[in-house]
């Protein structure tokens, strides 16, 4: 994956750039998105709180086809820990217009029990990037799995 850096390039509109640079976009298979997921990586966590629709960054990993991450206990993800939810994740290389993205609907629930969360590290070896204490596991079970390639 390219970084992205500061050029006109970059920060053209996609009208400008030309058609040979251009790619169709392509509607992936729940089992693709998957295999483009497995890596773990940084997503989005969307979901309803009293404040309105929130939307927070979280590195993730995934185990047996669902998405685990981890949170300290006085967060709002682990306050919202068994709601309905949107995961999105996505990887952009912005200097030849190329990318996917991944959006996985489902039910997050907190993992309980001793056991339950060993397996986890064992399983992810999933390190929060945040500092501090971050010892509430959360599973998001998928009921809606939809993707795009361009």
């Amino acid at each position: 994956m390219a970084t992205r850096t500061t050029s006109p390039a970059n920060d053209r509109d996609a009208s400008t750039v030309p058609a040979a640079n251009r790619w169709d976009l392509l509607t992936l298979s729940p089992e693709e998105c998957f295999s483009l997921v497995e890596a773990g990586g940084v997503g989005r966590i969307g979901f309803t709180s009293a404040t309105g629709i929130e939307i927070l960054p979280v590195n993730f990993a995934v185990a047996n086809k669902t998405v685990v991450f981890r949170t300290a206990p006085d967060t709002l993800l682990a306050t919202h820990g068994n709601a309905t939810v949107s995961f999105q994740t996505d990887r952009i290389d912005y200097d030849n217009h190329q990318g996917w993205s991944v959006l996985i609907q489902g039910h997050a629930h907190k993992v309980s029990g001793e056991r339950a969360v060993a397996r986890l590290e064992l399983d992810t070896a999933l390190v929060p990037w945040a500092v501090g204490a971050r010892d509430v596991w959360v599973r998001i079970t998928p009921t809606r799995i939809s993707g795009r390639r361009v």
